[in-house]
Order: C-alpha cells, then sequence, then structure tokens
C-alpha cells in the first residue's frame, strides 16, 4: 500500500486554484501571475489604480523569478502572523507548480527536502544523501516521517502553512518535506521530545483545522531513500484516524496485524471466497453475531473473558454460539479457517471504519 491508496488523488496544484485556495485564506482578492512566454494570470489583473493597495509577492526558483503572487489589501485590517504563513505557503505551492525538472544542482535546504519525496528514485537517493551530510537527517532509525491527515475541507494552502508552522515550534527540530495528496509530511529525529500529541492537536484546533490521524514510520537499516519510510506513516496515520485503539497517533512498527489488512483491496466478491463465514456474518442486517464471534475470537476462544466483555452469562453465549450459520460453525472448528475468519473480521471493520465497505 502506498500513499495513492489511502489518500484521494490530486495532481499539482494550477494556479488559478491557488489564488482561489489563498484568496479564501485571507478573505482577499488574489491573483498569481506567471512570468514567461507562457504565462497566464489567475484570474484578477490588478488596475493601475488599485496598485497603492496591492502586495506583490515574488516567487522564485532557484533564484530565477517565476511568478508574482498580487493581493488586493484594501482597507480590510492588517495581515495577521497566521496569515503570511499563508501567503508563504502559496508561494510553495507555486514554485511546486511551476518546476520543471528536479535540477541535480539544486542544493538549497528547500529543495533538498521536496526532492526526498521526488518520484524519481535517483533524485531521491541523492537528497537524502545530501539531507544525511549536511547532518538534517540521519541514516536508518535515526530519522522519523511523520504523516498528518487531516480534514478533507482543509485547502493545500492551508495544509503547507500547517506543516511549516509546526517546524517552527521548539524545541521541535523537524522539517516540513511536502504535501503529497492532501497528507502533511515532515521528518524529524525520534527524540523530537517537543512534539506531542497534545501540542499537534492544540496547534491545529487554534488553526481551525482537524487532524484526523498521526502516523509515524522510520527508514529501515540501510535504507537509501525516504519514499518507504513516508509510504508507512501515511498507512500509520490513516489508520489511527479509522481505529480507536490507535487514536490520535501510531507509529508502523505497532500496527502488527494491521498493517497486513491495511494493504488488502475492499471486495466483498473476495471476502466470500477468502471466508465463507466472515461474508456471511457480514451479510446479515444484525451484526450481533458478528460482534459475539469477533469478541470470542479475540479473546481465543476464552469462554469466560469472551462472557466479561459480551456481558452475557455463559449459557447465553454457548446459546448463540449454537445458533450461528453452518458455515460459521464449521469455520471455528477448523484451524485455518478459524484464524481465516478472524482476520476477515477485522478486514471488514477496517474496510468499514474507513468507508471503503
Amino acid at each position: 500500500m502506498t500513499i495513492s491508496d489511502t489518500t484521494t488523488p490530486a495532481a499539482s496544484t494550477a494556479l488559478p486554484e491557488i489564488a482561489l485556495q489563498l484568496a479564501a485564506s485571507l478573505h482577499r482578492r488574489v491573483v498569481v501571475h506567471e512570468f514567461g512566454p507562457a504565462a497566464s494570470d489567475g484570474g484578477l489583473s490588478a488596475s493601475p489604480q488599485a496598485s497603492a493597495s496591492l502586495l506583490s509577492v515574488p516567487v522564485h526558483d532557484d533564484g530565477v523569478p517565476v511568478a508574482v503572487i498580487e493581493i488586493d489589501l484594501g482597507d480590510g485590517p492588517q495581515l495577521t502572523a497566521s496569515e503570511f504563513e499563508a501567503i508563504d505557503a502559496a508561494v510553495a505551492l507555486t514554485r511546486i507548480a511551476l518546476r520543471r525538472a528536479p535540477g541535480p544542482s539544486r542544493v538549497d535546504r528547500e529543495s533538498i527536502l521536496v526532492d526526498l519525496l521526488h518520484a524519481d528514485e535517483s533524485v531521491r537517493r541523492g537528497a537524502f544523501a545530501h539531507a544525511v551530510q549536511q547532518r538534517w537527517l540521519r541514516p536508518g532509525p535515526g530519522t522519523v516521517a511523520r504523516a498528518f491527515l487531516i480534514d478533507a475541507t482543509v485547502s493545500d494552502v492551508d495544509r503547507i502553512a500547517f506543516g511549516r508552522h509546526l517546524t517552527h515550534l521548539r524545541p521541535v527540530p523537524a522539517h516540513f518535506i511536502g504535501l503529497e495528496r492532501g497528507v502533511v509530511l515532515l521528518v524529524g529525529r525520534p527524540s523530537d521530545s517537543g512534539l506531542t500529541d497534545l501540542l499537534l492537536l492544540d496547534e491545529a484546533a487554534r488553526r481551525g483545522i482537524r487532524i484526523l490521524g498521526i502516523g509515524t514510520a522510520s527508514p529501515a537499516q540501510g535504507a537509501s531513500d525516504l519514499r518507504s519510510a513516508a509510504d508507512e506513516a501515511v498507512i500509520a496515520a490513516s489508520l489511527a484516524a479509522a481505529l480507536p485503539q490507535f487514536h490520535p497517533s501510531v507509529d508502523s512498527s505497532a500496527l502488527g496485524g494491521w498493517r497486513l489488512l491495511a494493504s488488502a483491496s475492499a471486495d466483498p466478491a473476495a471476502l466470500q471466497i477468502i471466508s465463507p463465514a466472515a461474508h456471511a456474518l457480514y451479510s446479515q442486517r444484525d451484526d450481533s453475531q458478528r460482534v459475539t464471534v469477533e469478541t470470542y475470537l479475540d479473546v481465543g476462544a476464552n469462554v469466560v473473558a469472551a462472557c466479561r466483555i459480551l456481558f452475557v452469562h455463559r449459557t447465553t453465549l454457548y446459546y448463540r454460539l449454537e445458533r450461528l450459520p453452518e458455515v460459521v460453525r464449521e469455520a471455528l472448528d477448523d484451524g485455518v479457517a478459524r484464524s481465516t475468519l478472524h482476520l476477515a473480521l477485522k478486514l471488514i471493520r477496517l474496510w468499514e471504519s474507513t468507508g471503503r465497505l
């Protein structure tokens, strides 16, 4: 499973969309003008008479001006610190949208960090080696990728602004490395003692952002780039959002069997083939039998423990088990079928909680 399996698709944000998102964040009119022969603006044309009320923010890439963001300040109040962060995020989005190629000569910190997740493996490896050489990152478990799954109503501009804001919190030695399909990604060290769940959730709430789940993962020993760790962090974030036992955050190393289940595609037809017993329980309108069987299997078929969790008498539990569909009773009597049933029930729960069923 990769990032594309757990989040909604998104291409590089177009300039008009960046202008719209920034305008929504600032509650002001915004236009993005691209420089060059093929330039086209983002929709707002500033008149000479209004130039005094315009804030022009240049966008440079590798020292070359590529665009300018114009903000109509009008007679409104002065821009706040968070609004300047949104402008900074829009500049970053514009730079990324207009970047034609990775450019191996780019050695500034922002370009190196962005290239840590580049589609080209050689670019990713070069960026990772450079970041390690500069001691921005450490190899293997010395680095942690953090993924923040944020409510879909939040714009890319506001997501990036939030991600960049987190990197300026102290004492948090973390770096913003990108926004991939709506997921904010940071990278830092395992000892980020200041980066607590409470701090992150409070900072998000203060900005009107709802974090659905936070996931972390470290590169394997000897890994030459950050791609796999970032993907694992995103999967962990999606499970933290979906499953109460992992909310609000979880490291990929703590997922256990849920990591295996997360890689399965949601296909009820395939479920019927894999475990007819699980499909039979899922197909019933009343899920009381499914809850009974799942709880019974969770405790290793321990009747006393199951009764305690279900708040029923032993006789009641035996009665429920005896009245199960035949295909389910047969699965409970077979070792492999019983294990498959248990995993399939967890898979159903994961699909339901993530909206795939």
